[in-house]
Parts: C-alpha cells; structure tokens; sequence
C-alpha cells in the first residue's frame, strides 16, 4: 500500500514511475542506471519478507555494477516487538546496494507500525523531503 502510495503522488506530481513489486521483478530492472525508491519491511527477526527473498538473493549472486544506479529506501517494521532488529530487512537492501555501488539519496527512512501516524501518510511526508535533495 505504501508503494502504491507513493507510485501515486510521484506521478502527480510529474515523475515517470514503474511500480516494480520484488517478487516479480528481475536484476536487470537496474538496467544502465536510474533512481529508484525501494520501499519494503522486516519479517520476523529482522529478515527481509518472503516475496523479497529471491529478489535480494539474484542480486547477491549476480553482483551486477550499479554505480550508476542512485535510490531511497523507506522500511516498514515492529520496533516493539522486534527492537533489537527493528527495519533489518530494509537496512539489509540498502546495504546491498551500497556494496554493488550504488549510492542513496538521503538517509533510510523507516516507519514503526506503533506509530500514531499511518504508513502512507508518513511516506507521504517524507517523500517531499526526498524529493528535493535532487534539487541540491
């Protein structure tokens, strides 16, 4: 719903946008490069969701270059229950992608389901913060 979200507003507000669910989208969508905004949560202890999982595998096993690839990341997660290991699973896209070259824009943004403020909405937020460090 988050992606679906943003996809929305980033539209709305003129950006060119493909809603790439993981699960069903292979390496080769970082192609030569671009920005992407990769929007996802922790499962359990820390671990990335399960139509995820074979996405962030290709990408370990492939290794492709992305230093012309620049993202944002927004995670979802459970600091209550799982504080020790609260957004692990988008910390552990993001640092994939630094390591295969890519380089982020702006910090990892992460929402706790505890929040008084819905996911969408503070996505929603943040990503009109984010937006603008292209500007700069």
């Amino acid at each position: 719903m988050v992606a679906d979200e943003l996809e929305g507003h980033l539209k709305s507000v003129g950006h060119e946008v493909a809603n790439c669910p993981m699960g069903k989208t292979e390496v080769s969508v970082f192609g030569d490069g671009g920005i992407f905004l990769v929007v996802t949560s922790s499962h359990g202890e820390g671990d990335l969701p399960e139509r995820a999982r074979p996405f962030y595998a290709k990408l370990r096993e492939q290794r492709p270059d992305l230093s012309g690839v620049r993202y944002g990341v927004f995670g979802l997660g459970d600091n209550r229950a799982h504080a020790t290991t609260f957004c692990f699973g988008p910390k552990k896209i993001d640092t994939l992608l630094a390591e295969l070259g890519a380089t982020r824009i702006g910090e990892l943004e992460k929402h706790d389901m505890w929040d008084k403020v819905y996911a969408e909405d503070h996505a929603l937020n943040w990503i009109t913060g984010w937006l603008r460090l292209f500007e700069v």
